[in-house]
């Protein structure tokens, strides 16, 4: 809270928190205290019962300066505070002009340190964009000073605001002592990033404190992996639910809280406009935890953008409740992740009926126990042309070809979606005609002469297909794909899906293929042999191939493929940066071989991954 309101938490001096003790060292009485605010309501009522009040404000500045010992500092705060809160002078009034030339004048002196708290109290940015002016262009914003004004006036305004963007604390100093010695510091900062640091509910009030302090800059709070309970969030929600609290992110992922801190933060969540992210991955809450947090989502005041509740215990009751909550408050949410929850396809439905899935950016529902039966909702959602989903992670589902099926129909008709995770989806060679087809449309950002119908937004930059029993079959079902000049496709992931050497041949092909796109493959733990990677040379060696990253670990190598590969390099050096080949039978006259290829200029590639399993 500011100075009008006699916060004795965080009313600020100098830029750092103070306690009661502290104010009595400084001889600082709450009656006195009390006194000078009474006096500057009275002061100000004069002022605005008379005439020329910005010349009579200007007045009380320059007899704050001829106090050495800063007498009238706290007079002119609470003056500057109610001229805000009343509106007696519009921001433009040539009095705050005049406080800054005030303390440039002195800028050496104590007297600017009281008359920059000054500003500060009608505006938290006072002098800042001065500032941030000066260091772009290197002049005076303000006529007749000079560079050295502001280069003191930048030193000062660090020393108060922090112009930090990141707390962390050392390794070997993280604990509740430690972190209420650098509480100052985090009152500056705008991130405080504080997991695995031994915390405890010891440091929760303290931090309530910061939340709750108006002069506070920390709007990203992480408490991920400490021992912190549910009273812990009790006391955290203190400062959470303050109207002076900013804060947009607070995460608690691994705290160990249950049910009751859902409890406790529901409020928390109807009352904040500002609260953007909450992530509670990793904490029992189960059913009972997310219908309390379901009560604060409905509320219309609750904006909260991200809500990540990854194995949390969640099943299809809960998942019930929050698609109730998302019903009510729609347009808000934008990432959702439920991952490692055994909602299964009657929650799953549920919440694609209730929620309209295609308004969010990233939807996480990794190992959730859907089956086909939930994909056609999301399919039907992809399909929607103003979805705005560009993440989707279904990976460990056992969605099967039908389900796999039903997404890539609905990527073919209209889709934004940039990121496609199923991973362990039960999906073989069969659905990979289904994804052929989309692989082969062309973008709606290219003005290719092609009949309107042929038009299709397929944005795919990344596709993740591993650990499916694929098959060589399957590749050569999405070969043609692979070769399409229009595709956006990035990074692929086919490992340990059930390849040979059968189909490296065609893989070649896309690589040597004329506006081949993509940049990241990984081939890992499939049995391509040898003359797999022979095969796979043929195109690397190709100049058409702009390949950045290969992944080939555990694919029964010897080191022939190291001379295949060392070859292919040869012809096309200016790529290939990264090579991972661990978990073969490589000798180490064909490990230094690669080695020194990255000692050399003329190649790309610096990273080489031979360790061993």
């Amino acid at each position: 809270m500011g100075c009008t309101r006699l916060s004795w938490n965080y009313c600020l001096c100098d830029g750092s928190p103070k306690s009661p003790e502290n104010y009595a060292e400084e001889q600082i009485s709450e009656t006195e205290r009390i006194q000078e605010f009474l006096a500057a309501s009275a002061e100000l009522d004069e002022i605005e019962a008379g005439s020329l009040q910005s010349v009579r404000c200007q007045y009380l500045v320059d007899q704050a300066l001829q106090s050495d010992e800063g007498q009238s500092d706290v007079f002119l705060r609470f003056l500057f505070g109610l001229i805000k809160e009343r509106g007696t002078l519009e921001p433009t009034d040539p009095l705050f002009d005049y406080t800054k030339k005030k303390i440039l004048e002195n800028i050496l002196s104590y007297t600017a340190v009281g008359l920059f708290h000054c500003l500060r109290e009608y505006d938290n940015q006072a002098l800042l964009k001065e500032v941030k002016f000066f260091l772009k262009f290197g002049s005076s914003p303000i006529r007749d000073f000079y560079p050295m004004h502001w280069e003191f006036v930048r030193q000062r305004t660090s020393n108060f605001e922090g112009m930090r963007d990141c707390f962390e604390m050392q390794v070997s100093k993280r604990s509740d002592e430690r972190l209420l010695r650098h509480l100052p510091a985090i009152l500056k900062s705008r991130k405080a990033m504080l997991r695995f640091s031994n915390l405890t509910d010891k440091c929760c009030p303290a931090l309530a404190a910061v939340l709750s302090t108006r002069e506070s800059y920390l709007r990203e709070l992480d408490l991920g992996y400490n021992s912190i309970s549910d009273d812990g969030v009790r006391k955290l929600v203190e400062g959470l639910s303050d109207q002076n609290c900013r804060l947009k992110t607070i995460r608690l992922q691994g705290c160990g809280v249950t049910w009751l801190a859902c409890e406790y933060l529901s409020p928390a969540l109807r009352q904040s406009e500002k609260l953007q992210e909450l992530d509670l991955s990793m904490n029992e809450i189960g059913d009972d935890g997310l219908r309390h947090l379901a009560s604060g989502l409905r509320s219309p005041k609750c904006q909260l953008e991200t809500l990540k509740l990854s194995q949390c215990n969640i099943e299809q009751k809960g998942c019930s409740c929050l698609a109730s909550a998302l019903q009510k408050n729609t347009g808000h949410l934008k990432v959702l992740d439920l991952s490692i929850n055994m909602v299964g396809d009657e929650g799953a439905i549920e919440l694609f009926q209730k929620c309209d899935i295609s308004q969010l950016t990233k939807l996480e529902m990794y190992h959730c126990g859907l089956t086909a039966l939930s994909c056609r909702s999301i399919g039907e959602a992809l399909k929607i042309e103003t979805s705005t989903l560009v993440e989707l992670n279904l990976s460990n589902n056992d969605l099967k070809d039908e389900g796999f099926a039903l997404i890539c129909e609905g990527m073919y008709a209209w889709c934004s979606l940039e990121k496609l995770n199923v991973s362990r989806c039960g999906i073989t060679g069969t659905g990979c005609y289904k994804l052929a087809k989309v692989l082969c449309c062309v973008s709606q950002l290219y003005g290719v002469p092609m009949a309107k119908t042929e038009l299709h937004a397929v944005e795919l930059k990344e596709l993740d297909l591993s650990m499916n029993c694929l098959g060589d079959e399957g590749i050569k079902a999405i070969s043609a794909g692979l070769k399409n000049p229009y595709l956006n496709l990035k990074t692929l992931n086919l490992s340990h899906c059930s390849l040979t050497d059968d189909c490296c041949a065609e893989l070649a092909s896309g690589f040597a293929s004329q506006g081949y796109v993509i940049r990241e493959l990984d081939l890992s733990g499939n049995n391509l042999q040898d003359k797999g990677v022979k095969k796979l040379g043929l195109g690397l060696r190709s100049p058409q191939c702009k390949l950045e990253k290969l992944s080939l670990r555990t694919c029964c190598l010897s080191s022939r493929s190291i001379q295949f590969l060392t070859n292919a390099l040869k012809s096309n050096p200016q790529h290939l940066e990264e090579l991972h080949v661990m978990g073969n039978n490589l000798e180490d006259s064909g490990i230094r071989v690669l080695m020194e290829l990255t000692k050399n200029k003329k190649y790309a590639l610096h990273t080489i991954d031979v360790s061993a399993d």
